[in-house]
């Protein structure tokens, strides 16, 4: 291919500082004003380095009738890295380097002017290396860019998702709540804890954008999603973001409402509270979809003592459950039906069955454990069903150790 003229690349490297002077300037004067980026003497410095490199880089190529190389592209692709961590965006930049090229077009223009020998010929081949050279340069800088800001993103959700971890377990410290708000995540009290059932990063991912817009904290932790939700925040205003997230009359998570949390300290508390009110919720009131630590309160400390309930659920309900083993009949169903029902018609047409089987199994069940005339009796049947359920799906769920603590036979 035709040259580019010797004048052309003799007058650009003579006025190699001056041009990359104003290539620096029109630079950093597109991107503060554009995006209100600081531009100081460091950042300036920069820039004007960056140019240097980069009319270099362009002289050679002509000289050499060329195109940049792979690693030439890095080194200049450098600056569009170091301005991702600034925040600017993309297309900032890119328009920044528009007006770079337009600067060296420029001095190209000027140098044909003065010098009407140089042929036409010559200034065609030094327009399509420059506009070329922009193009890779713009993929470059585009590229390391992106791959910068993907990095830069991955350690920040790392750091925030260990300073979480360290807030719900007690052991954050008014050091890392600085640290944190130094990188844009504040903390202000008071919250309302809230759990979420959603298990994985998808669900997070929803949950946390769904709620981001009330100024909630969310991330997975432990299997579950916990948000800190601002305490003004009502429970219903998160369930209607999380339908509309989904799309759907109903979002496909239970969600439990720990205690509010005051400070720092009162926040692993809540947290646990939080977690229990949904296990506890999701067993004994499977209907609903949100459940209060504080209206379940009376189960919570069921699960911290699994052995103390499994001695109860065996002392008021055990004649029951080992007469169920032998003969099959579902007297602990039926029980439940009747306490649950107003009267033994209901429970009578809950179960399926005829009146008289009703009353046939209901001396059976009188003669195992006794009536329940007195609201204490009634109260105690009906707490033990409830924690023979709880331990029945725990057992389930959980290890053979837990399974052995919770066996009522």
């Amino acid at each position: 291919m035709p040259s580019v003229s010797p004048i052309i690349i003799e007058s650009l490297r003579r006025r190699m500082d001056r041009v990359s002077r104003r290539m620096a300037i029109e630079m950093a004067r597109t991107i503060p004003v554009a995006e209100g980026v600081d531009g100081g003497s460091a950042f300036g410095s920069e820039v004007l380095a960056a140019c240097r490199e980069g009319v270099g880089t362009l002289l050679s190529l002509w000289a050499e009738s060329r195109a940049p190389s792979h690693f030439e592209l890095q080194q200049l692709a450098r600056m569009g890295g170091r301005l991702a961590s600034t925040g600017v965006p993309l297309d900032a930049i890119l328009r920044a380097y528009r007006v770079a090229a337009l600067v060296i077009w420029q001095h190209v223009i000027d140098v044909v002017r003065n010098h009407p020998e140089i042929e036409a010929e010559s200034v065609l081949t030094a327009v399509g290396p420059l506009f070329d050279y922009l193009d890779s340069i713009s993929v470059a800088v585009s590229t390391s860019y992106l791959e910068t800001r993907e990095r830069t993103r991955r350690e920040q959700d790392r750091q925030y998702d260990q300073f979480f971890a360290e807030v719900l377990q007690g052991t954050a410290d008014q050091e890392m709540v600085g640290r944190a708000a130094a990188g844009g995540t504040i903390l202000e009290f008071p919250y309302q804890v809230v759990v979420a059932s959603a298990d994985d990063t998808s669900g997070e991912a929803t949950i946390a954008t769904a709620w981001m817009v009330v100024g909630a904290q969310v991330a997975l932790y432990q299997t579950t999603v916990v948000a800190l939700v601002p305490a003004q925040v009502k429970i219903s205003t998160l369930q209607r973001l999380l339908r509309a997230a989904v799309a759907r009359d109903v979002a496909p998570w239970d969600i439990a409402c720990g205690p509010i949390a005051h400070d720092l300290a009162s926040v692993p508390a809540a947290v646990r509270a939080a977690k229990d009110a949904l296990i506890v919720g999701q067993i004994l009131m499977p209907d609903q979809h949100v459940h209060s630590a504080s209206q379940l309160h009376p189960y919570l400390s069921w699960l911290h003592d699994l052995p103390g309930l499994t001695d109860f659920v065996a002392e008021t309900l055990g004649p029951i459950l080992a007469r169920e083993r032998v003969r099959r009949t579902p007297l602990r169903e039926t029980l439940e039906a009747v306490l649950s029902q107003g009267g033994l018609s209901e429970a009578a047409r809950v179960l399926g069955i005829h009146r008289h089987t009703l009353l046939y199994r209901l001396e059976r069940i009188e003669q195992l454990i006794g009536t329940w005339d007195r609201a204490d009796d009634r109260l105690r049947l009906e707490l033990a069903l409830r924690g023979y359920r709880l331990l029945t799906v725990l057992s389930e769920q959980s290890d053979p150790v837990l399974s052995a603590r919770t066996n009522i036979a």
